[in-house]
């Protein structure tokens, strides 16, 4: 990936500590971001898994346009950047969806320069459905970073929802962690019970020790509610037990 740090917003801090992973002392979602380059980071090591899973997705797309949809999507450094160089970019379509509007733009510049124009920025709620109303039946989408700030009953609903935007035969690449405390197989459960076959499952070395799964969904599309909210970022932390899954 090319070298983004302060190419298109050069407010964009770099100070991360190289010697330590620097995940809990974050304070800001820029600085969240910037740790995605630490190459000695946890973070990191979840971005080029994700980015694994996404272009495989992408190469077995058939023919014509792909759809692709990023929940809470940040800078995009894990569908950017897995696409910018990718032969099949002009095919690529799509919204990420993310609230901070500083990342938001950052994401916008950059799917610009690297000619993936027609992947939408949208600087929105991720919660709400409307932020995804008028897509194409959606062949990927991307969740990283998202279930271990929201509660069990906003992670049923989120992967509910999917239901009404994925075509059948449609992608979930998303991540969580692994703390051999059993709230990983529920989550891989909800995904069973709304019709996301599981493909791939894997749990990366570390503290953190993040998964990142692939389920396709073999069910059928359900009509789509325009005026739902199906989580509250940060709900995890009403229940600590059900924190930073």
């Amino acid at each position: 990936m090319q070298d983004l740090t302060n190419d298109f917003n050069p407010n964009l801090p770099t100070s991360i500590d190289r010697e330590n992973d620097g995940i809990l002392r974050m304070a800001d979602w820029s600085d969240w971001h910037d740790e995605y380059e630490n190459e000695g980071s946890e973070l990191n090591a979840r971005k080029r898994a994700v980015q694994a899973q996404v272009v495989a997705v992408v190469d077995q797309c058939p023919p014509g346009p792909v759809t692709i949809v990023s929940i809470c999507g940040g800078q995009g450094r894990e569908v950017i950047g897995a696409l910018e160089g990718h032969e099949r970019r002009a095919d690529v379509r799509g919204r990420i969806v993310e609230l901070d509007t500083k990342n938001a733009a950052f994401a916008r510049a950059w799917a610009q320069k690297v000619q993936l124009g027609n992947l939408e920025v949208l600087a929105g709620d991720a919660s709400l459905a409307e932020s995804y109303q008028g897509l194409a039946a959606v062949d990927l989408v991307v969740i990283s970073g998202v279930f271990g700030h929201i509660n069990n009953a906003d992670r049923m609903r989120l992967i509910g929802f999917l239901r009404q935007i994925c075509r059948k035969g449609a992608c979930v690449v998303w991540t969580s962690v692994s703390w051999g405390d059993g709230k990983i197989e529920s989550l891989r459960k909800h995904f069973l019970d709304n019709m996301f076959e599981e493909e791939s499952f894997e749990t990366l070395a570390g503290k953190f020790a993040f998964t990142i799964a692939k389920n396709r969904y073999v069910g059928e599309p359900v009509p789509f509610e325009p005026h739902a909210k199906f989580f509250s970022f940060g709900s995890s932390r009403d229940n600590p037990d059900e924190a930073a899954q």
